[in-house]
């Protein structure tokens, strides 16, 4: 059973009920959007991480390069739009890493993928992203905590 709760184009909210191998059913209500990818991305030496204002956190966060699958069907399209996006470089050797799912009650999956050679190619960043790159050594981006 399926019940569409909302739908506003982006996201879905849907009250599903599935069976259990032992007979009895489960039911949960399930959001849907656009799968997500996540780029680890390697120039000279150092990996690119994002220093993005989230006006909703009310504060900078660091975080990869990353974007939804929604302008395009395929993840490895649009991990490549949001590195030239995010970053101003494209990559002339970018490779599926792995995928994972957030959970059983969000259906949508996180694709991450590794980019290498990168070339100065910039597309413009959405008007509504505050975003500066940093390029840092892998020395001061895997000292935990990352404060850089």
């Amino acid at each position: 059973m399926k019940e569409e709760l909302y739908n506003d184009g982006k996201w879905r909210l849907i009250r599903e009920t599935a069976d259990l191998p032992d007979g009895r059913t489960k039911t949960a209500v399930r959001g849907y959007r656009s799968d997500t990818v996540h780029i680890l991305a390697f120039h000279e030496g150092k990996v690119l991480l994002l220093r993005e204002y989230r006006p909703f956190h009310g504060e900078w966060v660091w975080m990869l390069p990353s974007g939804h699958v929604d302008k395009e069907n395929d993840p490895l399209e649009a991990a490549k739009r949001e590195l030239r996006e995010e970053t101003g470089f494209h990559a002339n050797d970018m490779a599926h890493y792995c995928s994972a799912k957030h959970s059983e009650t969000f259906g949508s999956v996180n694709h991450f993928y590794v980019a290498n050679d990168l070339v100065h190619d910039p597309l413009p960043q959405d008007d509504d992203e505050l975003i500066e790159v940093h390029e840092l050594s892998l020395k001061l981006a895997k000292e935990p905590p990352f404060t850089a």
